[in-house]
């Protein structure tokens, strides 16, 4: 789902034959960034796109709300894992390690099972581990044809500079204060403006706080 406030920027990025090879969408959290992302990914490819988005009707877009487009990957830290009982088997990560990026790395090269994009998203992009991010630095390099390779980040000052130098940089900005307020409204939050405030004007995290 692309919120409204993002809407006029995916426009913008949503043209195929000028797409590059890596973005890096970056801004604050609460922004929609993720979304963002993936509504772009689910978008190029998509069989029926639409100008404001995917068609959500066609097998690609069913594959990929079902989360099993073969031609689509995202890589986030790991969650914790616990069994039955409640006992923690493994716990949550705070890093992207290299084995995580040598697999999208390894997916990027392949051939696309559709003849058309692969896409991955590597989210958050600034919890990448120094050698991580050198084994994504081939990619970037040397990228494959018709791939997209998306890095969504809140803290971009945190990855390496010769990662963000070989990504086209798209920063998400807070919404207008009138649209922010219109949306929370509209998603049942009382008191909108002092929520709104408290999370910097994020309507993500405002709707989290209340």
């Amino acid at each position: 789902m692309i919120h409204p406030w993002n809407q006029a920027l995916f426009h913008r990025l949503a043209d195929r034959a000028r797409m590059p090879h890596a973005l890096l969408i970056h801004g604050r959290a609460g922004l929609g960034k993720l979304a963002l992302a993936r509504s772009l990914g689910q978008w190029l490819l998509c069989e029926s796109p639409a100008s404001d988005g995917p068609c959500g009707v066609c097998d690609a877009c069913n594959w990929f709300d079902q989360g099993n487009h073969p031609d689509y990957r995202q890589v986030e830290p790991r969650e914790e894992e616990v069994d039955e009982s409640g006992k923690v088997i493994k716990k949550a990560s705070k890093i992207i390690d290299v084995e995580s990026i040598r697999g999208i790395t390894g997916f990027l090269e392949l051939s696309s099972h559709r003849g058309g994009w692969r896409v991955a998203v590597i989210h958050p992009a600034e919890y990448l581990n120094a050698a991580a991010a050198n084994a994504l630095l081939k990619t970037l390099e040397e990228p494959p044809p018709q791939v997209l390779l998306m890095l969504v980040c809140h803290q971009p000052g945190r990855l390496l500079p010769t990662v963000v130098s070989r990504c086209r940089q798209v920063p998400v900005l807070p919404p207008g204060e009138r649209e922010a307020l219109a949306w929370l409204m509209e998603a049942g939050v009382e008191s909108p403006a002092s929520v709104l405030a408290e999370a910097g004007g994020a309507p993500l995290t405002a709707l989290g706080y209340a």
